[in-house]
């Protein structure tokens, strides 16, 4: 029994210690992170911010953005609601020489907190199915709030330059007008 003992409490000694030391990867949270983000992980987190309040616009009930999800021939408009847009961490990757030859200072991605989003609009599946249910939005109405966590978006510094993929889930949109709303039966 012994035996049995001491082996139970080495197991527990070194999965605590593993579990300490992934902790220990290149990443800021904002939600009480054991470290301080730094001067370009602050400017890569602003620079992502910056980017979204092109496409979003804030309201009393949150986050606004029109997509069309269409074609040309039969466009799909709707308006798409979060209820908040908070930066959850900012992960760093490692560079390689190559990548420092080539001009790259700073690469990793910004990760956004769970939050509650709906839709209105012309007809379509919400949140284009990435949030695993199957309700439909529509015109005249909001869908019910679901919670959903907006994916990371990559940001890279090459040559003095922030640069952001632009076809992402956040970066999709574009700032909603009156029309939007008319179009979509909801104020």
């Amino acid at each position: 029994m012994k035996c049995f003992v001491r082996f139970y409490f080495a197991v527990v000694i070194i999965a605590t210690m593993s579990s300490g030391l992934l902790g220990c990867g290149k990443s800021n949270s904002s939600g009480g992170g054991s470290r301080q983000a730094s001067g370009t992980e602050k400017a890569a987190q602003e620079n992502a911010l910056a980017e979204i309040k092109k496409r979003w616009v804030k309201q009393s009930e949150g986050w606004i953005t029109t997509r069309d999800s269409g074609s040309s021939f039969a466009p799909i408009r709707f308006l798409r609601q979060c209820r908040e847009l908070i930066v959850e961490g900012v992960r760093e990757n490692d560079l390689s020489e190559a990548d420092r030859m080539n001009g790259f200072e700073w690469a990793g991605e910004i990760r956004f907190k769970e939050t509650p989003c709906r839709e209105a609009g012309d007809q379509g599946l919400l949140l284009d199915g990435l949030a695993g249910t199957s309700i439909f939005r529509q015109r005249g109405r909001w869908t019910q709030w679901v919670d959903f966590t907006p994916e990371p978006l990559k940001i890279q510094k090459v040559k003095g330059q922030w640069h952001i993929p632009q076809d992402t889930w956040l970066l999709r949109g574009q700032l909603p007008r009156a029309e939007d709303f008319a179009n979509a039966g909801v104020k």
